[in-house]
C-alpha cells in the first residue's frame, strides 16, 4: 500500500473517534443551552402565586446511552402531584404547562422554545463536524 493509502487509511480511521470527541461537547452544550433557555422561558411566564417554582428546577440535561445523546427534560418527580387531594391519581402539571388544561390556558415552554432554537442547535453540529472534517 502506498503512502498517500495509508495516510487516506488512517484519516478515514481516525475520523469517528475525532468526531464524537468534538460532537460530544457540542451536543451536551446545546443541549444546555435549550434548557436553560427553557427555564428562561418559565421566568417570563406569568406565574400564580401557588407556584414552587420546581417545574424550572426540574428543567435538566440527562446523559444518554452513547457520548452523543443527551436528553432534555422537564417535569417528573418535582412535578407529578395528586389530581385532586385524596383521588390517587398522579398528574405531571409540566403538561398541563406546555399543553393546558380545561382551567388553564397552555403556556407552552418547552417544544416552542426547542422549535425556536432547532435551526441554531443544527447549525452548531453541522460546523463541529466540518471542522473535524477538514
Amino acid at each position: 500500500m502506498s503512502d498517500d493509502n495509508q495516510d487516506l487509511q488512517a484519516y478515514l480511521e481516525s475520523l469517528p473517534d475525532k468526531l464524537t470527541a468534538e460532537l460530544a461537547d457540542v451536543i451536551r452544550e446545546q443541549a444546555e443551552a435549550l434548557s436553560d433557555a427553557q427555564r428562561a422561558a418559565l421566568q417570563a411566564l406569568e406565574q400564580s402565586p401557588e407556584e414552587t417554582g420546581d417545574l424550572e428546577v426540574s428543567c435538566v440535561v440527562v446523559p444518554g446511552s452513547s457520548p452523543l445523546e443527551y436528553a432534555v427534560q422537564a417535569g417528573g418527580d418535582l412535578t407529578t402531584k395528586e389530581v385532586r387531594e385524596g383521588s390517587g391519581v398522579d398528574y405531571d402539571y409540566a403538561l398541563a404547562f406546555e399543553f393546558g388544561t380545561s382551567r388553564q390556558s397552555a403556556r407552552p415552554f418547552f417544544w416552542s422554545t426547542y422549535q425556536a432554537r432547532k435551526d441554531e442547535i443544527q447549525q452548531a453540529i453541522d460546523e463541529a463536524a466540518n471542522e473535524v472534517i477538514k
